[in-house]
């Protein structure tokens, strides 16, 4: 080793015991920030429970400072104090209201304190005592319902139970201060109608220890827990038939409340998610009775078979014909399944009415002729059941076809339970079907969700086809099938003018049909004809054409009707009979589309008043023998 080297490695070993003494004195040495206190997190979100940061720690020499909070890269987000002077050994106390320097609230996450030492030239950051800023609400949920002392159920939740038994929720809690209450979400708005106890609580055995209430010892986070509900309200009575949802809430550590399914912006009622829906499975619902009857046709002769929910309890039951006074069969039953001969080969439209437990329902059903018949008549099962408020996925809120296209919630399961006649069935249904009735008319008699899903008489083979009620949806292969039918020769009429211009998927599921994406309204039906909706009618409607007979055995003059939808564009289609107002709106026409004819009243009101009106009643009569021939 030459001398140089000798030098260099002496210097070193020098050095290195230097620093090794140096860095023990400084070990032993008091931190410069000592008793720093700050709490694990907080929530700025104006809520009064830990809203604000504060901050305590000493210096060990007296000299002005500057406290700041720095995020994960350092940056600066906030200067709590500038150049202010701190006490040696003295406790001193910052607050942070969770704002940037800029006075927004700053972004979730973890955030640290740093404190500049301006006598010293330097700062501090302290690394052991990083806190966390958060907004976002935990979830809890609900993970199930089932009937107490049982196992989870599946399918819906429904009270009163068969035997009597309340439902418990088991829940997913992870926060303190667990709660729970049942929101009545239908028909109506959002409703709480009971606070329940959350009992039955598992904890966390480490980590974070808080108190669930004032002057309460602390505790581990919850992480499950229960709560019951018997079916009452909260002076006990019984809670009315409708949809409901049991909404759990607790606050995580930071303060922050949060509820599943989550709370809408601007109250505490449940929220839906961006898909629609309500998370969780806290759905549940409560009904006395309910009938699901099969939406496509029974041979006439044959048994019309009910599903009855009475909840376990006798019911009594009437079958009768639509346009005959006279019950076609009755009794008591305390069956699920109910089977009733309709006694007669006629197609016919059929209201099955159930009572039990001081409630009646009323449900449709079909019966289509048993011989073949020129004309087919279709009934609106499809806005039967899109229309039905019935919870299918158990979240609390009814499935409908009304909601948005692209919501989860969109989405309805056919055939469904019903809990009452649908709605227009007594407007538009079944004044049609007795009409048909009185006047002696045999048909052969399906819906349009039958048509869709390929089940009972097919389209194809009859001279005419008549809608009766409110096609509200139809599924595009339904519209294709009418649409060829028509241009192939046949005559369709249609007596509600509001048909046919709302698509929906549709697609099977074992023996009946998921209905889902509903769409928006069209100007231009599923036949190509146009009318943006109704107007208020000046004077009569009166014939102004005819060159197919289409007003034959009438005087073409329609008094009383206020409103009508006009018939606005029929494309490269031609009108061949027409009846108009005074401000010529066209409401009753026949149009000629391709080697085929559609029929259209353009009138809402037109099967209510076949009843009681004769002009209508003949334009009936006349269209009969049109979709006849």
């Amino acid at each position: 080793m030459t001398r140089a080297a000798r030098v260099v490695f002496g210097i070193l070993v020098v050095a290195t015991v230097a620093s090794f003494f140096l860095a023990q004195r400084l070990k032993n040495q008091p931190a410069v920030l000592q008793r720093i206190g700050i709490s694990p997190a907080f929530s700025p979100d104006g809520d009064g429970h830990r809203d604000k940061l504060a901050i305590y720690f000493v210096v060990k020499r007296a000299q002005p400072i500057t406290v700041q909070v720095v995020d994960p890269g350092g940056q600066v987000v906030r200067t709590l104090a500038t150049d202010v002077h701190a006490k040696a050994y003295t406790r001193n106390r910052f607050v942070w209201d969770g704002k940037d320097d800029a006075g927004r609230v700053a972004t979730d996450g973890r955030y640290r304190l740093k404190v500049v030492l301006e006598d010293e030239g330097r700062s501090i950051v302290a690394q052991t005592k990083s806190f966390e800023l958060r907004t976002d609400p935990p979830r809890p949920s609900v993970r199930g319902i089932s009937i107490a002392g049982g196992a989870p159920g599946e399918g819906r939740a429904i009270l009163p139970t068969v035997d009597g038994k309340p439902l418990v929720a088991s829940l997913r809690l992870r926060g303190w201060e667990p709660s729970a209450r049942v929101v009545r979400t239908g028909p109506g708005a959002p409703t709480v109608v009971k606070d329940l106890k959350v009992e039955g609580i598992e904890r966390d055995t480490s980590g974070t220890q808080l108190s669930d209430a004032a002057g309460q010892p602390r505790v581990y986070r919850a992480r499950t827990g229960t709560a019951t509900w018997d079916g009452t309200l909260e002076d006990g009575s019984p809670a009315p038939a409708g949809t409901y949802v049991i909404q759990v809430c607790v606050r995580d550590r930071a303060g922050v409340r949060g509820c599943g399914p989550r709370a809408a912006v601007g109250g505490g009622l449940p929220g839906t998610e961006d898909d629609g829906r309500l998370r969780g499975k806290g759905g549940i619902t409560v009904r006395d009775i309910g009938v699901q009857a099969n939406p496509a046709p029974v041979t006439a002769g044959n048994r019309l078979t009910f599903f009855v929910d009475a909840r376990g309890k006798r019911y009594d039951w009437v079958l009768r014909r639509v346009g005959t006074r006279r019950p076609v069969d009755r009794g008591t039953s305390d069956a699920p399944v109910l089977k009733v001969r309709t006694r007669s080969e006629r197609g016919a439209l059929y209201r099955l009415a159930v009572s039990a437990n001081g409630h009646r329902v009323e449900v449709p059903a079909l019966a289509n002729d048993r011989a073949a018949q020129p004309v087919l008549v279709v009934l609106p099962a499809l806005t039967w059941q899109g229309l039905d408020p019935l919870d299918d996925d158990g979240d609390g809120l009814a499935n409908t076809l009304s909601g948005p296209e692209e919501s989860r919630n969109s989405r309805v399961r056919a055939p469904r339970v019903l809990s009452a006649l649908p709605r227009g069935f007594d407007t538009g249904d079944a004044p049609a079907l007795a009409w048909l009735a009185r006047h002696g008319k045999r048909f052969e008699l399906t819906s349009d969700l039958a048509l869709a899903l390929g089940q009972g008489p097919k389209i194809a083979g009859h001279e005419g086809v008549l809608l009766v009620g409110e096609e509200r949806w139809i599924s595009p292969d339904l519209g294709k099938q009418l649409r060829d039918f028509v241009r192939g020769g046949g005559t369709l009429a249609g007596l509600d003018p509001a048909g046919l211009r709302r698509s929906v998927d549709l697609r099977k599921s074992g023996s009946g049909a998921v209905l889902r994406s509903p769409g928006p309204f069209t100007a231009e039906n599923a036949l190509g004809l146009t009318s943006r909706g109704s107007v208020r009618l000046q004077g009569p409607v009166q014939n102004d054409k005819d060159d197919i007979g289409l007003f034959d055995g009438s005087d073409g003059r329609f008094d009383g009707y206020p409103v009508g939808w006009p018939l606005e564009d029929t494309g490269e289609n031609t009108v061949v009979a027409s009846a108009v107002d005074r401000a010529d709106h066209v409401l009753i026409a026949a149009v000629k589309v391709g080697d085929g004819f559609v029929i259209r009243t353009g009138l809402p009101d037109f099967a209510r008043r076949l009843a009681t009106d004769p002009d209508t009643s003949e334009l009936m009569d006349s269209t009969w023998r049109r979709l006849s021939r």
